[in-house]
């Protein structure tokens, strides 16, 4: 009896940590919601934007907005072969930094954001202060492949 309790024990315990024997197919294990598709943002790539560094666009936070340059879409892709992402799912990761010269919160919240091209959506964006007055916000997108 101790013998079969320890066996059965040493194979549930990565059920206990949350843990699986065999990766499950990544195109499998989640299915995104409807909703999230209707949403243009889950089309957007980094060649979305990559034409409009330097463009105008309009941050809002409520009834407060200020026009922001987006200064730079930059690479997040984590490395493969390293040995924090050697396991990591294949990701299209990039973030884009926008400078402004208003500061709108002192939140980390999601600002609704215009472009006369790309339309108006939502990015959950952080802010951290520049030089001279300036203020830059700054949106991590990482899709899935």
């Amino acid at each position: 009896m101790t013998v079969l309790a320890a066996a059965f024990i040493a194979r549930s315990a990565p059920l206990a940590f949350g843990q699986i024997g065999e990766p499950s197919d990544p195109a499998q294990d989640f299915q995104v919601p409807f909703q999230a598709k209707q949403s243009p943002l889950f089309y957007f790539k980094r060649e979305t934007f990559q034409p409009y560094v330097n463009g105008t666009f309009t941050l809002r936070a409520g009834a407060k907005s200020v026009n922001a340059t987006l200064t730079s879409v930059r690479d997040c892709t984590p490395r493969t072969g390293s040995k924090l992402t050697s396991k990591s799912r294949p990701s299209d990761c990039f973030a884009l930094v926008f400078r402004a010269q208003g500061k709108l919160t002192d939140l980390t919240t999601i600002y609704d954001i215009e472009h006369g091209a790309l339309g108006t959506f939502a990015l959950f964006l952080t802010r951290r202060d520049g030089p001279r007055g300036t203020y830059f916000y700054e949106a991590v997108i990482n899709h899935a492949l």
